[in-house]
């Protein structure tokens, strides 16, 4: 027995494709657009993923030349301290996780010369020349030799752990995003 259907309705736009042309014309222009906005936010986010490594950059060639100034510049000396300070006092809470024992007893033999004064006299500008001078690659291929660490853990926040075997013990540094300049804000071992 024959089945009788009912023709399927189908579109034709052979005849009427002048109706859409405006369509695309507009979706064009969109998808110009946002390509090009996809590409800006690209360039922009490589842009300050690779900021921060600049001013490690200055900062390296600036200890290798014994440029104080731009040391000076590139390091808060006050926030070190500050952070050093609340890792001894065990009512604070402090960012520095655990330190060499090499860090322990130069703070203690610190403490014991200076008193309460051991900070301001230890942390220094030359102190943080030694402490890169103490990276074995410094001198050949640089300081991205030797690190093992790196990573945001804040938009405005970059740690980095660098390797100095066999000479001393790990150095730990905070970059932190200060105003349009990038700054060490935290440094031990």
């Amino acid at each position: 027995m024959p089945e009788t259907t009912a023709p399927r309705p189908t579109l034709v736009l052979s005849g009427h494709r002048s109706h859409w042309s405006w369509l695309q014309q507009i979706w064009s222009r969109v998808r110009l657009t946002l390509t090009h906005a996809a590409i800006l936010i690209l360039v922009l986010t490589l842009g300050y993923g690779l900021w921060p490594y600049g001013t490690l950059r200055r900062l390296e060639h600036a200890v290798l030349a014994g440029d104080q100034a731009k040391v000076a510049a590139l390091v808060d000396l006050g926030a070190v301290r500050d952070e050093i300070a609340r890792r001894l006092d065990k009512d604070r809470s402090s960012l520095i996780e655990a330190v060499s024992d090499s860090f322990i007893d130069w703070l203690e033999a610190g403490i014991r010369q200076h008193g309460v004064a051991a900070l301001q006299r230890l942390v220094t500008l030359d102190w943080v020349r030694e402490q890169f001078l103490l990276i074995p690659t410094l001198q050949g291929p640089g300081i991205w030799a030797s690190i093992s660490e790196i990573f945001f853990s804040a938009p405005d926040d970059l740690r980095i752990r660098i390797e100095r075997a066999p000479l001393a013990s790990p150095l730990n540094l905070r970059l932190q995003l200060k105003g349009l300049a990038w700054q060490v804000t935290l440094m031990y071992d």
